[in-house]
């Protein structure tokens, strides 16, 4: 069922969201300011090359698989052999563009063991789309749980040890080859692979070509910001913009949770029954709008608060950033569903058009405002593109499904906020923690008061979560 794997894969990012928060805490206060910008920058560094490693394989493998079943063990063949190449190829490009730049020793090292961590990741991803393609969202979620807290024993153990930047990549690299081999065994037996020519690895890489340059446009698109920073900004911008970030990477990843598990439906249904597609995206939009808005109201309400709490006054820079960030909130929820349905629908292409306008805006972005307001200029720039890349998706998905968005009922959620907002207030003397306690609560009976559970909204989310997956994998 969809409500079943929807619940899997979100219980799962509450579970590796709050193992991760809780390190996520000592790694900030332990690195400093100028260490975590340090990490932030090789993280980022390495991210648009491992995005040219995947070159959007595991996406198209996983819609392949979903609409013929019967031909998911050569889809899979196939993408292993194509991946691992793109891999190879990646991380000598990466650590030879570190080389040219002249970063020292140390931070070379780190992104050679960023290119080693992107070649375990190939040898991962064919468990992981068989079991994304088959509808087994409880077996990536243990998957998930599993590689969240193994990353977080080794990252105590680092912290533990004084380790720094080079260290945590050693043990991201230890991490990666241990989930490989929980991959394989949670997926099972892929079936006696078939052979592989090389024409048939050409041959993906050329329909994947459209995929590829989506996926290297998010990845630049995300991650640009970081890089430029530490090129343009004053020492321990990057720093504390880093650990602002860390709230929105937490939402980025729930958006992939609440979307994913359409992925699979939206692929098998996008071309042969259009009109399916379109109810899935025109039910799905509210659920995301109801958990959207009150994080992101909360979160600007309670920034100062919260940052000091979780990483200490010396990132007391921080939470500004963080009330700019999170306004980003519900465009990545409903820009992550409408993005996998284009997918599915084979508009690619236009897609790829939008994350391309939305890289050129954000770097130019970037370079007229960090150097004017440094870690703010950047996270303006990234909201802005956030809202722009909804506009445009938006109309995308109207153009491909007919989707249309009715207004009706959203007051529930509104005053919900509101009343959320007023508790926010009142258990402010409490601490933060209690206060968002309270208020989370205080947003739930308020939706109960105001009759969401007789709403249509209310039904036709149920509806939704009770519908089986697609018989080609029963």
């Amino acid at each position: 069922m969809i409500g079943r794997n929807v619940s899997a894969l979100v219980a799962a990012q509450v579970v590796t969201k709050a193992i991760n928060l809780l390190i996520a805490v000592a790694l900030v206060r332990w690195l400093g300011v100028h260490e975590l910008g340090r990490y932030a920058y090789v993280l980022a560094f390495c991210f648009p090359f491992g995005a040219l490693a995947d070159f959007g394989l595991a996406t198209l493998a996983i819609r392949d698989a979903s609409r013929a079943p019967a031909h998911a063990s050569r889809v899979i063949a196939v993408t292993r052999r194509t991946a691992l190449t793109l891999a190879t190829a990646a991380s000598a490009a990466m650590v030879g563009l570190a080389l040219l730049l002249g970063h020292d020793a140390a931070i070379v090292a780190a992104i050679g063991l960023g290119g080693l961590a992107s070649l375990v990741s190939a040898l991962t991803m064919p468990s992981l789309v068989w079991l994304t393609a088959r509808e087994r969202m409880d077996r990536l979620s243990l998957h998930r749980v599993i590689g969240a807290l193994l990353s977080s024993a080794i990252t105590l153990g680092v912290v533990g040890v004084g380790g720094g930047v080079v260290a945590l990549l050693a043990g991201s690299v230890a991490t990666s080859v241990v989930m490989l081999v929980v991959a394989r065994a949670l997926a099972g037996p892929l079936g006696d692979p078939p052979a592989v020519s090389a024409g048939a690895a050409r041959a993906l890489l050329r329909r994947a070509v459209p995929f590829g340059l989506l996926v290297a446009g998010f990845a630049l698109y995300y991650r640009v910001d970081m890089v430029m920073l530490e090129w343009l900004a004053a020492p321990g911008d990057l720093g504390r913009y880093a650990a602002a970030y860390r709230f929105l990477d937490a939402v980025i990843a729930l958006a992939a949770a609440l979307g994913g598990p359409l992925f699979p439906r939206l692929s098998s249904v996008a071309l042969t029954a259009p009109g399916e597609a379109r109810r899935l995206l025109e039910a799905g939009w509210r659920p995301l709008l109801a958990l959207g808005l009150p994080l992101t109201v909360g979160t600007l309400a309670v920034a100062d608060e919260l940052v000091a709490l979780l990483f200490g006054p010396d990132f007391a820079g921080a939470a500004p950033l963080l009330r700019v960030l999170i306004l980003g909130t519900l465009p990545l929820f409903w820009v992550n569903v409408a993005g996998h349905a284009l997918i599915a629908a084979d508009r690619v292409w236009p897609l790829v058009g939008v994350y391309a306008l939305s890289a050129l805006v954000n770097v130019a972005g970037n370079a007229v405002l960090i150097p004017r307001w440094g870690a703010g200029g950047a996270a303006l720039a990234t909201v802005v593109c956030e809202w722009l890349n909804l506009v445009l998706v938006v109309r995308l998905l109207r153009g491909a499904f007919g989707v249309t968005l009715s207004a009706a009922g959203l007051w529930r959620y509104a005053v919900a906020t509101g009343a959320m907002l007023v508790v926010v207030s009142l258990a402010r003397p409490l601490g933060v923690a209690v206060a968002i306690t309270l208020a989370a609560a205080t947003y739930a009976a308020a939706l109960w008061a105001l009759g969401y559970r007789r709403s249509s909204d209310h039904l036709v989310v149920k509806r939704l979560l009770v519908e089986q997956p697609q018989a080609g994998w029963r």
